[in-house]
């Protein structure tokens, strides 16, 4: 291993530190996903990373099977109760079984290759009265004016380094700092707005229900029969 690559760490095919997402807290929104499916309710978390959302989920008394591509990523997480980690491609996926709960996080669901996929692979996994919890880059986000902001996750420095938005698609970079070392990932999306999440979904054969923070940053859908529409002008947070 060079010196430059030791110092860096292990980085995932996708540009993602590993060392960065194994320092990142606990998230947030764990007691408001917690709180929007059964207890004990059993969840899949695909595209889990490190496992932030896994570890933090079964603390809760949920079981949950954590998929990603990455090997690295998934190291240690066969020793979490009740969590069971399975590399796999998060396209193709196919367990055979559903869940209480599928999730979505870190934006999975506004990627340009994947986001469709991995929408169709989590509606082939959820039960018929299950939910399914993806998380979006929040339709009002100002990206110039987030350039060169600083802002803090635990331990962890993240910088939008560049961003350019044209029409619906954001091709951006971030600074990731950690204890001296410093990373740089660049990323593109589709920003989606009420309309563009809305017919996504719909193409997973899914139907919003409602949005889980005033951000509009994470929402919950559910397989289609009657579930509700997308509000423009509000967040429906809570329970």
């Amino acid at each position: 291993m060079t010196e430059a690559r030791a110092e860096r760490g292990l980085v995932a095919p996708d540009g993602s530190p590993v060392d960065v997402y194994r320092a990142l807290p606990p998230p947030i929104e764990a007691d408001a996903i917690h709180a929007a499916i059964p207890a004990g309710g059993s969840i899949l978390d695909l595209g889990c990373g490190t496992g932030r959302f896994a570890r933090a989920m079964a603390a809760l008394g949920h079981v949950v099977v954590a998929v990603d591509h990455e090997p690295s990523m998934l190291e240690g997480l066969e020793a979490v109760d009740r969590v069971t980690p399975i590399l796999g491609d998060l396209g193709a996926l196919d367990l055979g079984r559903t869940f209480d709960l599928v999730l979505l996080a870190s934006h999975l669901v506004n990627d340009n290759d994947l986001g469709r996929r991995a929408l169709a692979v989590a509606r082939a996994h959820v039960t018929s009265d299950g939910a399914v919890i993806g998380e979006v880059y929040p339709p009002g986000l100002d990206w110039a004016a987030a350039v060169g902001r600083r802002t803090t996750l635990g331990p962890v420095g993240i910088t939008v380094t560049r961003a350019t938005v044209r029409a619906d698609q954001l091709d951006a970079s971030v600074r990731y700092d950690l204890e001296g070392r410093t990373w740089d990932q660049r990323f593109r999306a589709r920003l989606l707005d009420a309309t563009a999440l809305a017919q996504r979904l719909g193409d997973a054969d899914l139907a919003f229900d409602r949005w889980l923070d005033a951000d509009r940053g994470w929402f919950t859908a559910r397989p289609r029969q009657g579930a509700g529409s997308i509000s423009t002008t509000r967040a429906d947070h809570g329970q």
